[in-house]
């Protein structure tokens, strides 16, 4: 009994000493956060906190104040939990609410000696695991305002379009951030500046990320499939278009065999194709040969002023599949072009394209060109108008910086940025399959 009393107040020791203490903490993906615990013995509660005000600091004062009043925030810091502590064998359990910014999710942790452990969960149910250890203080994790540094000297170099740089929007950001950078204190508040301050900035995304396997889009790989609608119908999800000719092929010869009449390619809420596999699409959909248009980069813009003319498309630039497709290193040519040349095994039945207004990227030069040639019916609604696209710069050994780098410009020269693609027939929701469906009967 003498002995269970010493330990229990060896504990009670060491967590007094606990009452105000700095903690670095890891979510799943590796992003870091740097958390003040605060306890309250007497009332067994506890609140731990990012960097106090770094909300306010972001938004400014005044617009604080107005979302604070109209109820859209609460604190004024990015993260702040807040519940209840309970003592039990040799840990401090915390359970209670994590506020991230507007959003609230169920939270709770273990703190044994220098560990912490815990986990919030989210909207959908999902449990996010967070790791960490005590720290000596609450100074900033590294050093951000270097970071920070050169990401803008990446981003000057870079950016696709230049003139970007020299837009009050892109200035006001710059001083914004430069205040910041050196009150900046974990991954979170960095993340943070760069996606709230850059909201009103000429192009997107830019983003300050972590390095992660998910980042790098190199190693993503589609998987090749397509699903029967109705007999002689057939949904070719874009998710599942192939970056190879020899799968392409193996495609086409179950279309053919199916006897396939109508076939359906839905884009919608597509962001992720890659120029390889829409130019592979375009040669099994088209029965004609033509340029698609160009990609261009910076490399371009520094040197011309003006997009090249669509009869010297072929003599000035490589084609994307002539190319050893690298999507890492892209923005180190001028540009290239979307060179259609029809397979042997080419589509002959209907064709329907499917899009809505997040379908973007890659996926709205495919449907722009689908429609403009003629060679399918856009069905569903108008498109997100994003067409630039982005490359992933390493800052350091642990940060890229996401980075508009090239745009599509069709063969008349015109971008589709900020623009999009209207239907040909205009659907939402499930009225869309319906009215497919309502076509293939």
């Amino acid at each position: 009994m003498i002995k269970i009393l010493i330990i229990n107040a060896l504990i009670l020791i060491s967590f007094s000493s606990f009452s105000q203490t700095c903690w670095k903490v890891e979510n799943e993906y590796g992003d870091e956060i740097l958390l003040t615990i605060e306890l309250n013995k007497e009332k067994n509660t506890f609140e731990a906190y990012s960097r106090k005000d770094a909300l306010k600091d972001l938004a400014g004062v005044f617009t604080y104040t107005l979302a604070k009043a109209a109820g859209k925030l609460k604190y004024a810091e990015i993260v702040f939990i807040e519940g209840k502590t309970q003592l039990k064998n040799d840990s401090l359990y915390l359970k209670g609410n994590f506020n991230y910014f507007d959003k609230q999710f169920l939270f709770t942790a273990s703190v044994s000696g220098i560990h912490f452990n815990g986990e919030y969960t989210d909207n959908r149910n999902r449990s996010h695991l967070l790791s960490g250890l005590k720290v000596p203080d609450c100074k900033p994790i590294r050093d951000y305002g270097s970071i920070i540094s050169s990401a803008f000297s990446l981003t000057e170099k870079n950016i696709f379009n230049p003139l970007w740089l020299k837009s009050d929007e892109w200035i006001e950001f710059k001083r914004k951030v430069n205040s910041l950078k050196y009150k900046i204190s974990d991954d979170y508040e960095l993340a943070a500046a760069f996606f709230w301050l850059g909201k009103k900035l000429p192009f997107s995304p830019y983003e300050l990320n972590k390095k992660r396997s998910v980042n790098k889009l190199s190693g993503r790989k589609n998987g090749a499939g397509i699903r029967e609608l109705k007999t002689h119908a057939v949904l070719f999800d874009a998710n599942t278009i192939p970056s190879s000719q020899k799968e392409m092929d193996s495609i086409a010869v179950i279309i053919a065999k199916k006897g396939v009449k109508n076939l359906v390619v839905d884009l919608r809420g597509n962001n992720r194709l890659t120029p390889v596999a829409a130019n592979i699409l375009l040669n099994y959909l088209s029965d004609k040969p033509f340029l698609a248009g160009v990609y261009l980069t910076r490399k371009w813009n520094d040197n011309n002023n003006s997009v090249p003319r669509s009869n010297d498309l072929q003599k000035i630039f490589r084609g994307i599949t002539d190319m050893e497709y690298n999507p890492g290193t892209l923005y180190r040519e001028q540009g290239w072009t979307l060179k259609i040349v029809p397979s042997d095994k080419t589509f002959k039945g209907r064709i329907y394209v499917l899009a809505d207004s997040k379908s973007s990227k890659v996926a709205e030069m495919l449907i722009y060109t689908l429609k403009s040639q003629k060679i399918a019916t856009l069905v569903g609604q108008k498109t997100a108008g994003a067409t630039l696209l982005t490359e992933y710069f390493a800052i350091n050994t642990e940060y890229d910086l996401v980075l508009p780098d090239c745009d599509f410009f069709t063969p008349e020269g015109k971008s589709l940025n900020k623009i999009g693609v209207e239907p040909d027939i205009q659907r939402s929701g499930d009225e869309v399959m319906k009215y497919i469906l309502s076509l293939i009967e």
